[in-house]
């Protein structure tokens, strides 16, 4: 190996960490979620809990708005995606300032949602699309499943930690925001400033995305509505059945990421075991989770349990969804991509969780979370069972008469 290709391999190895260390703070929105049911009924009371989990959902909608515009940045070679990973962690840095002195009122919790979900749509997309341009196909895939176990490692601690804070002070999430300085810092270091990417004329049919990304970005928006439904009811789930408080809720949520860590270390091997085969697993695994959740609505051990099992399909469906995107995009059209998939399908389907599933459910269920999570568990194993024939379908075109 000559010096030059151990330089561009230590270069490498050094991007691929800072990628995971920034897959550590990736997951924050679960340092909030603990204080949802505290916030709905002793901070702001008078306002109702599906409004409180609609404003806290305020993240992901946001973050659609900041990925669209930011890639467009990217697009017209106004920003460089080393800018835009660095300034979104600094807006994640802000949130945690500003929790400080913004709590007092109910505007200043919808700021707080907003500035980080502009962080959030900031950093996300632009430093996926880094891991597509950066590294190839075997790299990519394990960098998939080992950054989600990282998101997932990061989320247990900012769960536990927002949870515990959140029993200190309602705002106590945010304050956890202020663990991104360090990654900061890291970023504007490691990686490489990279060229601006050089506009193209209008009839260039370069940055085209591929039919199958839309088709990923579906599958994510699906997933995420659905499994958000687990711990955004979690708290008031955990209460209305004596199991516990705020804290407790917090130590659910990390189960929930302790799974996810689990599974996304096995990713590459089962990656490349089951292939697309992993969708209709991990929505089994969700049904699974949510009907733990009504049948043993006041067992705390078989809660955690479902809640580990919820976290295992996390890391198993998202990054094949993320593996298969980056086969299918050039330099041109990656961040493009990464911002579809990352933003604007995870941040509608997080958003929209609220809106669609807790009204739904209501009308039909009332304030019954145990209703809500079976009604879930329902439509993730038709979605189960609607993929596993699709891939059937995929594969028999596929192969030769």
């Amino acid at each position: 190996m000559t010096e030059i290709d151990a330089e561009k391999q230590k270069n490498s190895r050094a991007l691929m960490w800072t990628i995971l260390l920034i897959a550590l703070v990736q997951m924050a929105q679960p340092a909030i979620t603990p204080g949802i049911d505290q916030i709905a009924t002793d901070v702001f009371p008078e306002w109702s809990l599906q409004t409180i989990q609609t404003v806290m959902s305020l993240p992901s909608v946001m973050s659609i708005f900041a990925g669209v515009i930011t890639a467009i940045l990217v697009g017209f070679g106004l920003a460089t995606k080393k800018a835009l990973v660095v300034f979104g962690l600094a807006l994640m840095v802000v949130t945690g300032i500003a929790a400080f002195v913004l709590n007092t009122r109910f505007w200043q919790l919808i700021v707080l949602n907003l500035i980080l979900g502009a962080g959030f749509g900031t950093f996300i997309p632009h430093a996926q699309s880094i891991v597509f341009d950066s590294f190839d196909e075997k790299m990519r895939q394990f960098i998939s499943g080992v950054q989600f176990s990282f998101i997932n490692g990061g989320g247990i601690i900012m769960s536990v930690v927002g949870g515990f804070l959140a029993t200190i002070v309602w705002y106590g999430g945010y304050l956890v925001m202020l663990m991104a300085l360090p990654v900061l810092i890291v970023a504007w270091i490691v990686i490489p400033k990279g060229e601006r990417i050089r506009p193209r004329s209008s009839g260039s049919k370069g940055a085209k995305l591929p039919k199958d990304v839309y088709y990923h970005a579906v599958l994510v928006f699906l997933f995420i509505m659905l499994h958000n439904v687990g711990p955004i009811n979690l708290s008031t789930h955990i209460i209305n059945g004596n199991m516990g408080d705020t804290a407790t809720t917090g130590i659910a949520t990390a189960l929930m990421m302790i799974g996810g860590v689990v599974s996304g270390m096995l990713f590459p091997k089962l990656s490349t075991v089951f292939r697309d085969n992993i969708f209709p697993i991990a929505f089994v695994l969700q049904f699974i989770a949510f009907s733990m959740l009504n049948l043993f609505s006041y067992s705390l051990s078989m809660t955690l349990a479902a809640m580990f099992i919820s976290g295992t399909s996390t890391s198993l469906f998202i990054p094949r969804c993320i593996f298969n995107v980056s086969n299918l995009t050039e330099p041109s059209n990656s961040a493009t991509a990464s911002t579809l998939i990352s933003s604007v399908a995870a941040g509608s389907g997080g958003f929209l969780s609220p809106v669609i599933i807790t009204n739904l459910t209501l009308a039909f269920g009332g304030d019954s979370t145990r209703f809500r999570y079976q009604f879930t568990a329902i439509v993730c194993l038709i979605l189960a069972g609607l993929l596993l024939m699709n891939n059937i379908r995929r594969q028999r075109k596929t192969v030769p008469a």
